[in-house]
């Protein structure tokens, strides 16, 4: 007996059913029932999941209302904005010290940073220090960043002190060898009937007077910076605080997120990230 034989003989037989005029009933293919099988069970299931599904759409009210914009073409990517690789030379310094550094700048060499766990630190000597805090704890997740504070952006000042942003809080100065701090403006001053939500970057003229910020939205705050995205809201603004007068005026508004900012060399025009119009919007402004 050949081993092909062998396997034959021990495969199992399929029962056959003699009917009474001694006919062999037609034997269905199991994989034509099994189909059917499964189709229902995919077709019950996508309706138990549908149901309650489409019950909560129409329960649930939707966070966002959503606004309709859209892009331009994008310039080509020459001269200044040929893309390069620079930053993959870049030496990791605190690697796993820190938690989200945002803005950063320095003082000789000792650099000054905002964290997520609301603190403005001191990096000096491979040491972490911190100088400053506007909030309190705790200081675990995104929802507790309203009490916990969250400085962002961070410029020095003529005097060797910095000013700091928090998106919560306010515009501060912080004195890094005293390690004091003062509230220069409040997130809960409404600024033409406008509160600031979502204060979110700095930059300073050399002599220190005037302060150039964005505030991103009125409506969001920074924890819901993705809701702001999705429903493309168009109230951030750039706004100006004289440290003199103490006054405060809106140089833009209906901006779309703007996020970083940068007053020009000649201290005649500010440069906004308005990032959710993925953009460079820019501001004449008068020189001291």
């Amino acid at each position: 007996m050949s081993e092909a034989d062998g396997l034959r003989q021990r495969r199992p037989l399929r029962p056959q059913v003699i009917t009474d005029d001694g006919q062999v009933p037609e034997v269905k293919e199991g994989s034509s029932f099994s189909g059917r099988v499964f189709r229902m069970t995919f077709l019950m299931l996508a309706v138990s999941l549908a149901i309650p599904l489409l019950g909560a759409m129409m329960l649930l009210e939707s966070p966002i209302d959503p606004q309709s914009f859209s892009f331009k073409e994008p310039p080509f990517m020459f001269g200044v904005l040929q893309p390069n690789t620079k930053l993959r030379q870049a030496e990791r310094l605190f690697e796993n010290q820190l938690n989200g550094p945002e803005s950063i700048v320095n003082i000789g060499d000792v650099l000054f940073t905002g964290t997520a766990d609301g603190r403005v630190v001191k990096l000096e000597n491979g040491e972490i220090e911190t100088i400053a805090r506007f909030g309190s704890g705790p200081c675990k997740t995104r929802d507790d960043e309203p009490t916990c504070g969250r400085p962002l952006g961070i410029r020095v000042g003529p005097n060797g002190t910095l000013f700091v942003v928090d998106a919560y809080k306010g515009l501060f100065e912080v004195n890094p060898q005293k390690r004091s701090v003062k509230l220069l403006l409040s997130s809960e001053t409404p600024i033409e009937g406008k509160k600031m939500s979502f204060v979110n970057d700095l930059t300073i003229t050399r002599d220190g007077r005037k302060i150039y910020f964005t505030d991103s939205s009125s409506k969001w705050q920074r924890r819901d910076y993705l809701l702001l995205v999705m429903e493309g809201t168009d109230d951030g603004r750039l706004l100006e605080y004289d440290t003199v007068t103490k006054e405060v005026k809106v140089l833009l508004d209906q901006l779309q997120f703007p996020n970083g900012v940068q007053l020009s060399p000649e201290e005649d025009f500010v440069l906004v990230a308005e990032t959710a119009m993925a953009r460079i919007r820019s501001c004449s402004v008068r020189r001291q």
